[in-house]
C-alpha cells in the first residue's frame, strides 16, 4: 500500500506529456567481441547479452545485436533515435572496443580495418559525440548511454606510438537530458577480468552493475555510486585503477524500476532549494512494466520467452495465456521430431554417495506439507542466469495451497540476493504443477527452495 501510495504521489508531479513519453522505453544494446582485423574480446557479448536480458526483464522494448560492423552499428542507432524521438526515453549499452583521438570518442565496429593514421578511425568507427547529437536533435526525453568500452587501446602503434591515447576513452560533454556512464575513467582501462582464475562471465564493471537494473527505487546516479565503490574497490584490490565515471545532464533523476528502495521511507521531503530538479523522468506503474515485457515477447514463436514472463509475473495479467502458449509451442517442438528444451536434470534424484544432492537438501519446508511433494527438480544456465523448475504434486483430492521463495547462493553457500518475498501457488486435486523461476543476478550457482504451509 505504502509503495503504491508513493507511485500514485509520483504520477501527480508529472504531466501527461512526460507520462505519454514513458509510456515506451527503448534499449539499444550492441556487444563486439570478434573483431575481423584488431585482437578479439571474451567478454563484450556476455555483457551485452547480460545487460539485455535484464532490461527486458524490467519493460523495455530491446534491439541487441552482437558482433555488428559498422553499417549495422549506423543503421541500428539511427532506428533507435528515431524510436526515441519526440520525447521518448531510452538505454544505449555497448561493450566492445572503444578509443579516443584527438579527445573525441569512438566505439569500434568488428569489420574495422586497422587505420593507417588518426583519420581512419573517424571514418570507419561510430562517433559517440555524433551519436550525441543525434539523440538531442531527435529532442528525447531522457537517454541514458552506457560505455563499457574503456579497454586496452587496440589500434596499431605508428613510429613507436599507438594512433590515440593508451587506454580508455576521453571525457564528455552530455547535451541536456543525456547521461553518460562510463565503465572507467578518462584514460583508464576497464579489466575483463580480475585475475587468472576469474571465470565470471561478465566485465568487472558489468557484473556489478547488473543487480541495479531490477532493484526498485534506485535512480540511475545511485546505481553508479554504488557500482563504483565495489568495482573501484575490488581494481584496487589486484593493483588497477578503475573508478566508473558519469556525466549527467539530465533534468531529475531515471529510474530503471520505480518505487522507493528498500531504505527508503515515506517521509515528507524537506523542499527543495530553489532551482534544484525535483522531476521524475521514470515513475512506470509496475503494471506498466509488466504490459511492456509482455509486448516485447507476445509474439514471440519461443517457449522460453514465455518461461521467462511466468518466472517473473506467475500471477500476472497474461500468466494463463502465457502457460497455454508455453504448452503449445512446446508439443509444435516434439511433433517436430525434437525434444522440447528444457533445463536438463542436475544430480538432484540420487542420494547415493557420489551421486550428487538429492532433492531434499535443495528443499527447505516451514510447516507441515502433509500432501504436497516437491516430485521433481531441474537447474540449468542459459545465458549466465540459472534456470530452476520445480514440480509439485499434490496426492490429495482437495485443492492445496502453498508459498514459495528462493534463497540464491554463491558456490560458497552465501547469500547473493536479498530475501524475497513469499509468493502463493496452488495445485489442484491429485494434479502437478510447475514452478519455474529465473535467479536475479548471475552471482547466484546455487539454491534453496523455500516453502511453507499455509498452516
Amino acid at each position: 500500500m505504502k509503495r503504491h501510495l508513493l507511485f500514485f504521489c509520483c504520477l501527480l508531479t508529472l504531466s501527461g506529456e512526460l507520462l505519454a513519453a514513458a509510456e515506451r522505453r527503448v534499449a539499444l544494446v550492441i556487444g563486439n567481441n570478434t573483431y575481423q582485423s584488431l585482437p578479439k574480446l571474451e567478454k563484450a557479448v556476455n555483457d551485452a547479452n547480460s545487460v539485455a536480458a535484464e532490461l527486458r526483464k524490467v519493460g523495455f522494448e530491446v534491439q541487441a545485436f552482437n558482433n555488428v560492423g559498422q553499417k549495422k552499428m549506423n543503421q541500428a542507432i539511427n532506428e533507435f533515435v528515431q524510436s526515441v524521438s519526440g520525447g521518448g526515453v531510452g538505454v544505449f549499452f555497448y561493450a566492445g572496443h572503444g578509443v579516443q583521438i584527438d579527445n573525441q570518442n569512438y566505439l569500434i565496429p568488428v569489420d574495422m580495418d586497422p587505420p593507417r593514421d588518426p583519420a581512419d578511425v573517424g571514418d570507419q568507427a561510430v562517433s559517440v559525440p555524433r551519436l550525441q547529437d543525434k539523440l538531442a536533435d531527435a529532442k528525447a526525453k531522457y537517454t541514458l548511454l552506457v560505455l563499457d568500452a574503456c579497454r586496452n587501446n587496440p589500434l596499431p602503434k605508428k613510429a613507436g606510438r599507438s594512433i590515440g591515447a593508451t587506454r580508455g576513452l576521453a571525457m564528455t560533454n552530455s547535451p541536456s537530458g543525456q547521461t553518460v556512464l562510463f565503465s572507467a575513467g578518462a584514460n583508464q582501462e576497464a579489466l575483463d577480468s580480475l585475475d587468472s582464475n576469474d571465470n565470471n562471465p561478465n566485465g568487472l564493471f558489468t557484473r556489478e552493475f547488473l543487480p541495479m537494473i531490477s532493484q526498485p527505487g534506485v535512480s540511475s546516479t545511485e546505481a553508479l555510486r554504488k557500482t563504483r565503490s565495489i568495482v573501484k574497490q575490488k581494481a584496487k584490490s589486484v593493483g588497477h585503477d578503475q573508478d566508473p565515471a558519469m556525466y549527467d545532464q539530465s533534468d531529475g533523476d531515471f529510474y530503471f524500476v520505480a518505487g522507493p528502495s528498500p531504505s527508503q521511507t515515506l517521509a515528507p521531503s524537506p523542499p527543495s532549494a530553489k532551482g534544484s530538479a525535483t522531476t521524475v523522468v521514470q515513475a512506470v506503474d509496475p503494471k506498466a512494466v509488466e504490459l511492456s515485457f509482455w509486448d516485447s515477447i507476445k509474439d514471440s514463436k519461443q517457449a522460453e520467452d514465455y518461461k521467462d514472463y511466468l518466472s517473473k509475473y506467475p500471477n500476472g495479467q497474461f500468466a494463463s495465456l502465457a502457460s497455454r502458449r508455453v504448452a503449445a509451442l512446446s508439443q509444435t517442438v516434439s511433433r517436430g521430431g525434437e525434444s522440447a528444451p528444457a533445463p536438463q536434470p542436475m544430480a538432484m534424484a540420487a542420494a547415493e554417495p557420489g551421486g550428487g544432492p538429492s532433492i531434499a537438501s535443495k528443499i527447505e519446508e516451514q510447516g507441515k506439507m502433509t500432501y504436497l511433494k516437491v516430485t521433481d527438480l531441474r537447474a540449468a544456465r542459459r545465458d549466465n542466469l540459472l534456470r530452476i523448475q520445480a514440480e509439485i504434486t499434490n496426492s490429495s483430492s482437495g485443492n492445496q495451497q502453498l508459498y514459495y521463495r528462493f534463497k540464491w547462493l554463491d558456490r560458497d553457500g552465501f547469500t547473493v540476493w536479498d530475501e524475497e518475498p513469499w509468493k502463493p501457488v496452488i495445485i489442484y486435486g491429485e494434479q502437478k504443477q510447475v514452478i519455474s523461476v529465473v535467479s536475479p543476478t548471475f552471482k547466484a550457482t546455487d539454491f534453496r527452495l523455500i516453502l511453507q504451509s499455509p498452516n
